[in-house]
């Protein structure tokens, strides 16, 4: 079983420019393909092929394919795909369409729809098609590729699987998302048939369609509908049951200590915050965490600082005191040697026959950290109302409130002054609400929190009029976020 890695389910904005790496796995085995190969398995584990390098690789091929002219059409197409995929890794995103478009035409000349030689193809025309953001080229072909497979090899084909993935890309993209989830769920019954229960590669998926539900559910508004509220909760419970399954299994094949416990609790972690109303069960997983790094054969000083600081960081959401002791902990993981000096300095100052020099020896002392924000994850624009109709002819227009006020040792906002706005008095006191809603990992000097003063923007978006055709921004507050993960594949 290969190494599977989760995918990110919405691109980021540096892999909207080209296709990802995952890509370069889709090229065909042609008798010059050997070097190529190689370099298409560096990129595709992150080591790399630069877009300027799959550029030049697809001229070379291209010039190489119109001199040797040959005259099998299977053979004409295979490297017209391979041209089309580097194409599209390189970011050329008009001509690997028309690449790949010509090679399944040639493909087309002499083989069925159906051909077993087709899904690569058709699976990296739908790629190309979704990074053009032609959404229906990408779902048809997709489609088509997953359904030469499962006519190919069966109904729980676990080829599917990386079709299923980019078809949930698509379906949420299209705001589909019954479609998106249906997929996921998909690839988990998959999974189920093909893997051995308990196996490592099956709980590594349910820890990915666990992440994936559970983040469905946070874009599901807990104020919604009565259906929707009932589709949020049931997707919360089926993620926290598939996580709790993988605990179980990693537990009875490893032990309780096993590293490979921790991706699933930060996982549960996660899912019982987005959820709400679950602290406890939240604190209990990231202390869970901590034991398992503090029982390792080799403690890891920045492992056990992480795992300080997240149980910290959740005792902040919970409002848990215990925040300050763990982030003192999370300090002293990576810092023994200071704690040290503190200690003996102040022994020295309870000991008067200790030297004057000894007495007066310094404690180091750490620049003092800048705040985290924890909750919200970010503060999103918010459309509003304006007052007046903004000049079409200024297209710099910003709305927004700026705040100043202190971040306490808690973590909590307080004396909030409004330093500037250009929004009215409603969008002022949301965002006053917002500040003192949200919780911030404080300041820390040697892993002690301490009061700092701080600023923010609370950016403002007029609601577009219903009639006009002026497109929404890009990063709306509607967007479904990046984060989002989707199952690896068996």
């Amino acid at each position: 079983m290969p190494q599977v890695l989760l995918t990110l389910l919405i691109l980021s904005a540096s892999w909207a420019k080209g296709a990802p790496a995952p890509i370069l796995t889709l090229l065909y085995n042609t008798d010059d393909l050997t070097f190529l190969q190689n370099e298409s398995s560096e990129a595709a584990s992150g080591q790399g092929l630069s877009q300027d390098q799959a550029r030049s690789l697809a001229t070379d091929l291209s010039e190489s394919l119109a001199s040797d002219n040959p005259e099998d059409p299977i053979y004409i197409a295979k490297r017209l795909a391979n041209v089309g995929i580097f194409q599209t890794y390189a970011g050329d995103l008009t001509a690997g369409d028309q690449s790949l478009r010509a090679a399944l035409s040639h493909f087309n000349q002499n083989q069925g729809l159906f051909d077993p030689r087709l899904p690569r193809l058709l699976s990296a025309i739908g790629i190309n098609g979704f990074l053009r953001k032609d959404y229906d080229t990408a779902e048809d072909h997709f489609r088509w590729s997953q359904n030469i497979q499962h006519r190919s090899y069966g109904l729980f084909a676990a080829e599917q699987t990386t079709n299923l993935n980019w078809l949930t890309r698509t379906y949420l993209s299209t705001g589909e998302t019954d479609a998106a989830d249906i997929a996921q769920r998909y690839v988990l019954s998959i999974a189920e048939q093909v893997l051995p229960a308990g196996s490592p590669a099956l709980s590594e998926i349910k820890i990915g369609v666990a992440a994936y539900l559970g983040q469905r559910a946070k874009t599901i508004s807990p104020f919604a509908e009565d259906l929707d509220r009932l589709l949020r909760q049931t997707l919360f419970t089926d993620s926290i049951d598939l996580l709790d399954q993988a605990v179980l299994e990693i537990t009875a094949a490893e032990g309780p200590y096993s590293v490979k416990l921790i991706d699933a609790l930060e996982t549960k972690a996660r899912v019982y915050s987005w959820r709400g109303r679950s602290n406890r069960s939240r604190e209990q997983a990231l202390a869970q965490i901590l034991t398992i790094v503090e029982n390792q054969p080799v403690v890891n000083a920045e492992a056990l600082r992480d795992a300080w600081l997240a149980l910290a960081d959740g005792y902040i959401l919970t409002g848990n005191r215990n925040a300050l002791t763990a982030y003192r902990s999370a300090w002293l993981a990576t810092n023994p040697a200071s704690a040290a000096v503190e200690v003996s300095a102040l022994d020295a100052q309870g000991d008067i026959s200790i030297e004057p020099e000894n007495k007066s020896r310094p404690v180091p002392t750490a620049v003092l950290t800048d705040p985290v924000l924890l909750w919200p994850d970010a503060y999103q624009p918010i459309y509003f109302k304006a007052v007046t109709n903004p000049n079409p002819m200024e297209t710099n227009t910003g709305y927004a409130v700026d705040l100043g006020f202190t971040i306490s040792t808690e973590g909590r906002a307080k004396r909030i002054k409004v330093l500037k706005k250009n929004v009215p008095n409603r969008e002022v006191r949301w965002t006053r609400t917002l500040v003192l809603n949200s919780r911030f990992r404080p300041a820390l000097r040697n892993g002690i929190p301490e009061e700092v003063a701080f600023s923010l923007r609370q950016d403002f978006i007029p609601r577009p009029d219903k009639d006009a055709a002026t497109p929404a921004p890009e990063s709306s507050p509607t967007d479904l976020p990046s984060g989002i993960s989707l199952s690896p594949a068996p």
